[in-house]
């Protein structure tokens, strides 16, 4: 209800007007007396409110003081909100269009999550005049009311894998564009496109978010070695980020053992999958190591084909063991106890990464090994991916909920303001 109201003030406030005028004409003697003319007499005068401010009605009389007021109010309100009309059609049909003088600004290709971050970390790095286009289709972005009333920036609302939508946001000149939408193939198309464009900035720098690792690693080993891509840093914002998150919040904490250690990653999708290519990839990891997975879709956005020649790869087997994945609910008790059984004697150290989507559901989770789950989860480390800012609030659920002692190993991972620190050190610097 409150959004409807945010979303729709304007349109409710004419409504309250009109009715609020056309109730009031009808208790003065300012409109003729009989009916039905009296009704369409004063539907007339209060149209003529927002039209002309009533010059041809005259000021309110013949009424009630309380009708006064109202009246009085309305013959204000009125043509104000005639003028913020017009001067928002105006804005958005006239002044949208005029194309801005552009040298030296800053582009950005989708106003998503990480869109949006690098946007506030753009407004944080660059001069105070700085000009920044968005280029962002959906009119209805949560971001719409700053992107209006933001000077510096110009938002562009269309496609940004069309050639004129770019030629429009004055590509030649830009010194900076970053494409950060989670559709590569549409990050891709519009790499290509700007390429072909002569460019006038020297200091020109493309920003390409590629969200498969595979995409991302072939094209940095072949066609991106070409000078035609000098200019272009790939970049991946779950890579960055749980990037941070294993380097960071474990291994320089120091919470690793040298005796082994257990990651179970619940939830397989990208940020699951970017966490496992670290674990497996770092080369401390050794053969008293286990990963395990589980998620609930047998054919979710990674490639299971990929997966299981991973767990049978002699290079991978060296490192540690790769436990087939299971397709269970991270809730189920069936889950737990194989979780329980990897570790009986409790030698290893073991984590447990809750990598759902659903910030709640993974405190859930958290809570609920804690609370009801066997001997050994409840000892275990569980990391909790938390993308909302009431970071403060869940923390206090926590301490509602479980003592202490209880929460102590429950560790809530900020993941969008890792996300942002991560971009600010690997794009800003």
């Amino acid at each position: 209800m409150v959004s409807f109201i945010t979303r729709y003030w304007k349109p409710l406030l004419v409504l309250i007007v009109f009715f609020s005028a056309w109730i009031s004409f009808l208790h003065t003697d300012m409109v003729i007396d009989s009916y039905p003319e009296k009704y369409f007499q004063a539907f007339y005068f209060s149209i003529e409110l927002f039209l002309v401010g009533g010059l041809d009605t005259g000021f309110p009389h013949g009424g009630s003081q309380f009708f006064m007021i109202t009246l009085w109010v309305c013959y204000f309100l009125a043509p104000l909100v005639t003028v913020s009309f017009v001067y928002q059609v105006v804005q958005e049909k006239i002044f949208s269009h005029l194309v801005p003088s552009l040298k030296g600004h800053t582009i950005i290709c989708g106003l998503g999550r990480n869109g949006k971050l690098i946007y506030e970390l753009v407004k944080s790095y660059s001069p105070k005049r700085h000009r920044i286009v968005i280029i962002e289709k959906d009119a209805n972005n949560s971001y719409r009311e700053l992107l209006s009333k933001d000077r510096t920036t110009w938002w562009l609302k269309s496609d940004f894998t069309k050639l004129p939508v770019l030629m429009k946001a004055k590509i030649q000149t830009a010194s900076r564009i970053f494409l950060t939408t989670n559709l590569d193939l549409a990050n891709l198309n519009a790499l290509v496109e700007i390429l072909d464009i002569e460019k006038k900035s020297e200091a020109f720098k493309i920003f390409c978010h590629l969200g498969d690792l595979n995409l991302h690693a072939n094209f940095e080993a072949t066609i991106f070695r070409e000078k035609k891509f000098a200019d272009v840093i790939l970049f991946n914002g779950y890579q960055c980020v749980t990037r941070r998150l294993y380097n960071n919040w474990i291994k320089e904490k120091e919470l690793l053992s040298p005796g082994g250690n257990i990651f179970i990653i619940l939830g397989f999708g990208r940020f699951g999958q970017m966490l496992y290519s670290h674990l497996v990839l770092d080369e401390e990891r050794n053969i008293k190591d286990e990963i395990f997975i589980t998620t609930l879709k047998a054919k979710s956005t990674f490639d299971l084909e990929k997966l299981q020649y991973n767990w049978t790869s002699e290079k991978i087997e060296e490192l540690c063991k790769v436990h087939k994945p299971e397709f269970l609910d991270m809730n189920s008790p069936v889950l737990w106890h194989k979780l329980a059984k990897l570790d009986r004697s409790s030698k290893k150290q073991m984590f447990i990464f809750a990598c759902s989507d659903n910030d709640i559901a993974n405190l859930n989770l958290a809570i609920s090994m804690k609370l009801n789950g066997p001997p050994r989860l409840k000892q275990t480390t569980i990391f909790c991916r938390m993308y909302s800012h009431t970071a403060a609030d869940i923390n206090e659920i926590l301490e509602r909920r479980i003592t202490k002692s209880q929460s102590r190993d429950i560790v809530l991972f900020p993941l969008q303001e890792e996300l942002k620190e991560a971009f600010r050190r690997e794009l800003f610097q």
